[in-house]
């Protein structure tokens, strides 16, 4: 994991989804179909924070619902994006 992007990614998904302190995000924490059960939009709006917040461009043939399955699959992509220059 990558720890700055990860503990951004958490601040991220609680602000924009609006979460309470009491759930937990971990590297292993199922973004869809799991207890935050993401949907599409969440997905979008998640991605222009994402965007703003790392000063990347995630282009949208990148994404897919891989990239959202946990939070550590959602570190490694938005790290890859960083080390790539956006």
């Amino acid at each position: 994991m990558f720890p700055n992007t990860t503990k951004r990614l958490v601040e991220i998904i609680r602000r924009d989804l609006m979460l309470g302190p009491d759930i937990e995000l971990t590297p292993d924490t199922v973004l869809f179909g799991g207890e935050l059960d993401l949907d599409s939009l969440d997905a979008l709006l998640l991605v222009q924070s994402i965007e703003k917040d790392f000063g990347i461009k995630i282009p949208t043939e990148a994404m897919g619902p891989e990239i959202f399955a946990t939070m550590q699959t959602l570190s490694e992509f938005v790290q890859k994006h960083c080390d790539a220059g956006g």
